[in-house]
């Protein structure tokens, strides 16, 4: 992992036992990432996208979703909040007081299935890597 993204994900979460202000859900886990970019979504929400070097040839794959991190107040929970407490409100949105939150961790699981605990406290990840394809069904008229 990038040097840089392990100094970042310290910052938010701070190693001296303080307690973290931001959940992190880890879409794809990137191995040899060359370069990183926060994007500031609505609410204080950041999502970071990644570019990572291929192994074979020396390619790069491109720029992929690596996570979201969003703050634990906006979840309408205290900063001392367990996993547990944390995975149920991001599993069922409708516990999250916050309207824009809400509806942007309810876009999280209709792209990534689900969110999964992960060892470290207050990281999660998600079920699948790739967003999940949303298909159009009815019948569509033809255009002129």
């Amino acid at each position: 992992m990038n040097e840089n993204l392990k100094e970042f994900l310290k910052k938010i979460h701070d190693t001296k036992n303080n307690l973290p202000i931001y959940a992190t859900i880890i879409v794809r886990p990137g191995k040899n990432i060359l370069d990183f970019k926060i994007k500031k979504e609505g609410v204080n929400i950041l999502k970071i996208i990644a570019h990572e070097e291929k192994k074979k040839k020396g390619k790069s794959t491109g720029w992929f979703t690596h996570s979201f991190h969003i703050p634990i107040k906006n979840l309408g929970l205290s900063a001392d909040s367990k996993n547990k407490d944390i995975l149920a409100n991001l599993s069922n949105p409708n516990k999250i007081s916050n309207k824009a939150t809400k509806a942007y961790v309810e876009d999280i699981l209709r792209k990534y299935v689900d969110i999964l605990p992960e060892k470290k406290k207050h990281y999660f990840k998600t079920q699948r890597y790739k967003k999940k394809k949303e298909m159009q069904t009815g019948v569509k008229l033809k255009g002129f």
